[in-house]
C-alpha cells in the first residue's frame, strides 16, 4: 500500500510540475503577444483614436520630419530610390526587355520585362510565372523591414478608416528644416493628428502634381483592369490588373480614393503599427 501511495505522490508531482510548467509556459506566449503589439520605439507613432486601434507613424517612411517629402518607393521596393522609376527598374522585373513605346502605352504581354513575383497572369510572369501573391510579403514592405517590428504598408480599408474617421484640414506646414509643404492635417476623435504632405509621385522620369496631389501605396496587388485614357477621355489602352497595386490618393480635402496605378511608379510610404 505505501508503495501504491507513494506511486502516486510521484505522479501528482509530475502532474504538478508539468502544470506550472505549462502555465509558465502560457503566460510567456502572452507576454511575447502583448509585445508584439507595442512598439519599441513609441514616439514614433500617433494614436489616433481609431476604432481599429491601429496606430499611425509620425511621417513618411525615409523622412524624420513632417515636411520630408523626397523619399519615393515603388510598389514593394524595401528602401527609397532617387532615380528615374520605370519598368526597366523595377524591382520585380527581370528588366531584359525594353517597351517599344513608352512604358505608361504599353499594354500587351510583351511590352513588358516579365513579372518575377506577383503575378496573377502567366502571360506577364517569368515562365510562365503565376503565384498569384497579392499582397505584399514581410520582406517586401518597407514599413516592417525599415521600422518596428509589427510595421507595415496600410490595407486599402486602413487608409479609409483613416479618412472616414478624422477630421481633414488642406494646410501648409512650415517646419523647422521644411517650409511650405501643402497636404492634409487629419485629426482623429480623441485630438492627436498627424500630417500627410501632397508629394505627388514620380513616372517616367518625371515628379507629377507636386504641393497637389498625395499619393500613398496600401500594400495589396491591382484587382481590376486599368484604362488608360487622353486628356479627351477616350480610352485607348487596358491594362491588366497584374501591373497595378492599389494606391490611396487625395487632392484636398473632399477627394480621395483607393484606385490601380503602374506597381513601378514612384509614391510616398506611410507606415502603420496595429495593436490588436
Amino acid at each position: 500500500m505505501k508503495k501504491v501511495l507513494s506511486f502516486i505522490g510521484k505522479v501528482l508531482c509530475v502532474l504538478l510540475v508539468l502544470a506550472l510548467l505549462g502555465l509558465g509556459a502560457l503566460q510567456w506566449l502572452k507576454e511575447k503577444a502583448e509585445a508584439s503589439k507595442t512598439p519599441q520605439n513609441p514616439d514614433m507613432w500617433v494614436d489616433l483614436g481609431l476604432p481599429s486601434g491601429l496606430l499611425w507613424a509620425k511621417y513618411n517612411m525615409g523622412g524624420t520630419t513632417a515636411g520630408e517629402t523626397n523619399y519615393l518607393y515603388a510598389w514593394g521596393d524595401t528602401a527609397f530610390r532617387e532615380g528615374r522609376f520605370t519598368w526597366m527598374t523595377y524591382r520585380f522585373t527581370e528588366g531584359d526587355r525594353k517597351p517599344d513605346v513608352p512604358s505608361i502605352y504599353a499594354s500587351g504581354p510583351g511590352d513588358y520585362g516579365k513579372l518575377l513575383k506577383y503575378c496573377t497572369n502567366s502571360q506577364y510572369g517569368k515562365n510562365g510565372l503565376a503565384d498569384n501573391l497579392t499582397t505584399l510579403q514581410p520582406e517586401d514592405d518597407a514599413a516592417t523591414v525599415g521600422l518596428d517590428k509589427g510595421a507595415r504598408i496600410p490595407t486599402p480599408d486602413e487608409w479609409i478608416e483613416l479618412f472616414n474617421n478624422t477630421t481633414k484640414k488642406w494646410v501648409v506646414e512650415d517646419g523647422e528644416d521644411f517650409v511650405g509643404v501643402k497636404g492634409i492635417r487629419l485629426t482623429g476623435p480623441n485630438g492627436n493628428s498627424i500630417f500627410l504632405p501632397a508629394a505627388g509621385y514620380s513616372c517616367d522620369g518625371w515628379l507629377e502634381q507636386f504641393g497637389e496631389l498625395g499619393c500613398y501605396w496600401t500594400n495589396a496587388l491591382g484587382d481590376t483592369e486599368m484604362e488608360l485614357a487622353n486628356s479627351s477621355h477616350e480610352v485607348f489602352a487596358v491594362m491588366d490588373a497584374t501591373l497595378a497595386a492599389k494606391c490611396f490618393e487625395f487632392a484636398s480635402v473632399s477627394y480621395s480614393s483607393v484606385r490601380n496605378v503602374f506597381r513601378y511608379e514612384g509614391m510616398s510610404v506611410r507606415a502603420v503599427f496595429p495593436t490588436r
